[in-house]
C-alpha cells in the first residue's frame, strides 16, 4: 500500500470505466476534493456523476471496471490495495448517502440495528457507544423521539424521515469523505430544502468532504463550494460554484444554467439544451473515443 502526504482528502486522477466491449463510461475524469470541502457532480441522467462516486467506494457494477486512472483516498493509493485492505479502508474512511431511502434501508430490521452495527462491526465501538451516537445523530437530524424511530421499522416512516436517518447513518461514524448520491431526488421541495440544509450543517461541524452527485443547477447552487460538469462521462467544466454561475466557459454549462427553473424570474421561458449542441458533443465524445481505442491519446 502507498501512502502519499496528500492535503486533499480525494483525488481521482484520469479515470477511464468501461463495460466488457470496452466502451467507456468515464473518459479520463480528474477532480480533487479538499477536506472540509463540498464539491457537487452535475450532468444529465447517464452523464457518469453516480459511477465516479461508486468507484470511490468500490461499488461499480459487476460489468465495469476501471481501466485506467488513479484514486487517492485520503493520501492511499486505493488501487494498489488488495481488495480487502480496500474495502477496509474505505469503510474506515468513507460513506454513501444513497439515493433512494427505502430500497437502502432493510425492511425487516429495526432502524436501531442498521445504525449501530456498523459503527460496532467496521469501527469497533462498544454497543453502548454505538447506540449513544445514534441517538445524537437522529436528535440531530431532527427526528423526534429518537428511542421511538430506533424501535421502528423502514415501513413506518415517511419518505423524509428515511433520508434523514440515512443521512445519520453516514455521519455516525466521523468518516472524513462522503458520497451524496442525488439524496433529494425522491424528495418534494419542502423536504429537499431541509435535507440539504441539515447535509451543510453537519459537514460543516464535522469537516467533512462531500461530493454531491446532482442532475439539479438549483442544488448546486446551494450546497457545492466547487462544481465538475460532466457529459457522456467526460469533465465539460471544472470551477468553483461562483464562477460556474457567473461566468460559465463550456457551452453545455451554459445550456444546463438556462434549462433551470428560476423561481425568481417566473416569467423567464424555459430554455431546454439543444439538441444541436448534444450531436455536436456526441461527435467530439465519438472522435476522442476512436483515438482512445487506436491508442493515440
Amino acid at each position: 500500500m502507498t501512502v502519499t502526504n496528500h492535503k486533499t482528502a480525494l483525488d481521482v486522477i484520469k479515470l477511464n470505466i468501461a463495460l466488457p466491449n470496452g466502451v467507456r463510461i468515464l473518459r479520463d475524469v480528474s477532480l480533487s476534493l479538499e477536506p472540509g470541502e463540498v464539491r457537487a457532480l452535475v450532468g444529465e441522467s447517464g452523464a457518469g456523476k453516480s459511477m465516479i462516486g461508486k468507484a470511490v467506494l468500490g461499488i461499480l457494477p459487476g460489468n465495469l471496471r476501471v481501466t485506467e486512472g488513479e484514486i487517492i483516498l485520503e493520501g492511499q493509493h486505493l488501487n494498489a490495495m488488495t481488495p480487502w485492505t480496500r474495502r477496509s479502508t474505505v469503510a474506515q474512511t468513507a460513506a454513501l448517502i444513497p439515493q433512494d431511502p427505502l430500497t437502502a434501508l432493510n425492511p425487516v430490521r429495526k432502524i436501531g440495528p442498521q445504525i449501530i452495527d456498523p459503527l460496532i462491526r467496521i469501527h469497533g465501538w462498544s454497543a453502548d457507544k454505538a447506540k449513544a451516537r445514534a441517538l445524537d445523530l437522529l436528535d440531530r437530524v431532527h427526528i423526534r423521539a429518537p428511542e421511538r424511530v430506533m424501535n421502528s421499522y423502514p415501513h413506518e416512516l415517511s419518505g423524509g424521515m428515511r433520508q434523514r436517518i440515512l443521512i445519520a447513518a453516514a455521519f455516525a461514524p466521523s468518516p472524513r469523505l462522503i458520497v451524496a448520491d442525488e439524496p433529494t431526488t425522491a424528495l418534494d421541495v419542502t423536504v429537499q430544502k431541509q435535507i440539504l440544509r441539515l447535509i451543510r450543517e453537519l459537514q460543516r461541524e464535522t469537516g467533512t468532504a462531500v461530493l454531491f452527485v446532482t442532475h439539479d443547477m438549483g442544488v448546486v447552487a446551494k450546497i457545492s463550494q466547487k462544481v465538475t460538469v460532466l457529459f457522456a462521462g467526460k469533465v465539460m467544466e471544472d470551477a468553483t460554484t461562483r464562477e460556474v454561475f457567473t461566468n460559465p466557459q463550456h457551452p453545455y454549462t451554459r445550456a444546463l444554467i438556462a434549462a433551470t427553473p428560476s423561481y425568481a424570474d417566473l416569467e423567464r421561458p424555459f430554455s431546454p439544451v439543444p439538441a444541436s449542441l448534444i450531436s455536436d458533443l456526441h461527435q467530439q465524445i465519438a472522435q476522442d473515443d476512436a483515438l482512445y481505442q487506436g491508442g493515440s491519446r
